[in-house]
């Protein structure tokens, strides 16, 4: 598992034990774009280069990987055409992009089966603890209390 800020300090990439990289704007809370492929093994060094347009990554197979940090992105000498195409895709996305469908096209990532399920796994854990606490605030004196905000349920301990 290793964890690379951008040269440029805007970005995040992360690669973990579930097989995929992920790479993270500053200022949010989600992934942007998760990278991965089916022989790719545990992901245990990242690193970005100096100009940012690439990432690194070293995985438990054995390889090294070169991965474009913006996968859309190509590289190269574009036609005026080709120029002309995408300004004008760029002008629609920013036109219309409020509207519920553009978003979730946008937003849309194929992320690995394992990945989703473990996803999905999580959140009904989270629901079912999320239940207990209600069934329990409803039969004991705790129904009497404030609710403690996620962010203060956060324990640290001290060690002696």
């Amino acid at each position: 598992m290793d964890v690379d800020f951008s040269p440029d300090g805007r970005g995040l990439i992360s690669g973990s034990y579930d097989r995929t990289l992920r790479l993270w704007n500053r200022d949010e809370g989600v992934s942007r774009d998760i990278y991965h492929t089916k022989r790719m093994q545990r992901v245990f060094s990242v690193g970005w280069t100096p100009d940012a347009n690439y990432i690194l990554s070293g995985s438990d197979d054995g390889n090294v990987r070169l991965w474009r940090a913006n996968a859309s992105k190509r590289q190269g000498v574009k036609s005026a055409r080709h120029r002309q195409a995408l300004e004008h895709n760029d002008a629609l996305i920013e036109r219309y992009g409020h509207m519920p469908e553009i978003r979730r096209i946008r937003r849309h990532r194929h992320i690995p089966k394992v990945v989703k399920k473990a996803g999905e796994i999580k959140q009904e854990e989270l629901k079912a603890i999320k239940r207990r606490d209600e069934n329990e605030r409803k039969h004991t004196k705790k129904q009497f209390e404030k609710r403690q905000s996620e962010r203060d349920k956060a324990v640290l301990t001290r060690e002696k």
